[in-house]
């Protein structure tokens, strides 16, 4: 979700396309078969309609379930959207924002169209669309989950503003990204081709205390690395990440 030229046809940035076709790169895995765990399972079984044989959180849902609204940023296929709605959430107050458009894939993935009423924006979050603009002020819970590592300090500032601009007051921000003991920025290389900052919690604390002296608003944020081996990863599957790498947790309440 960067500033990437996007190709016409596919709504992928030209990075990304790049490695279509392609899977002698580090991060494709040629079996994901130990991925579906068992609440992946219950999932697609249970929510999907999907025959066993063909399958290889609180406080939020909490919210979700009395009918506040929740914007999940690169939301992918939409399956955690999906797994919000398996848990109770009211799927008409459900928003999912990407780049590149893969939401008619989720469809097909999860047999779901005649039943999820979430709305899909694809947008760019450092250039948002009218459609995001109109939102402003109106959403409660944000998830972004696997975007802002890949930006440099003051791209992850903008795409952090535009959150709080589409925050409510009494919003709740919450994501997860590649982070690494002692934060620092990426230098490009073949796989990553723009510079990127990688955060520990200090420094992400002090990210939002910039972010909330540029949006005039007061937000508590709280972070915490955590290894791969503790949020069930594989490390062998991020080797090419360093030995650094790890995985930075984080949740941003809004106190005005």
């Amino acid at each position: 979700m960067g500033l990437t030229k996007s190709n016409p046809k596919t709504s992928e940035p030209d990075w990304a396309t790049a490695y279509r076709g392609v899977n002698k790169v580090p991060f494709y895995l040629h079996n994901i078969d130990d991925k579906v765990t068992n609440e992946v399972r219950a999932l697609l079984e249970e929510y999907s309609k999907i025959p066993p044989a063909e399958v290889l959180k609180h406080t939020i849902i909490g919210r979700l379930q009395r009918g506040e609204s929740y914007m999940d940023v690169g939301c992918f296929l939409g399956q955690d959207i999906r797994r919000l709605v398996f848990d109770g959430a009211i799927s008409d107050r459900l928003y999912a924002v990407d780049i590149v458009d893969h939401w008619n894939l989720g469809f097909e993935m999860f047999r779901d169209r005649d039943r999820l009423s979430a709305q899909y924006i694809e947008s760019n979050l450092l250039d948002t669309s009218p459609r995001l603009q109109e939102l402003r002020g109106s959403i409660n819970v944000v998830s972004i989950t696997h975007v802002l590592h890949q930006w440099g300090w003051d791209d992850q500032v903008k795409a952090l503003e535009q959150l709080v601009r589409l925050s409510s007051s009494n919003a709740m921000i919450v994501g997860f990204q590649v982070g690494t003991i002692g934060a620092k920025e990426q230098p490009i290389t073949e796989l990553a081709r723009s510079a990127a900052y990688w955060h520990d919690p200090a420094s992400f604390h002090t990210m939002w205390e910039q972010v909330s002296r540029q949006t005039g608003t007061v937000w508590a944020c709280t972070a915490v690395l955590k290894t791969w081996d503790e949020i069930g990863w594989n490390p062998s599957d991020v080797e090419y990440l360093g030995p650094d790498a790890r995985v930075i947790q984080w949740v941003a309440e809004r106190g005005k």
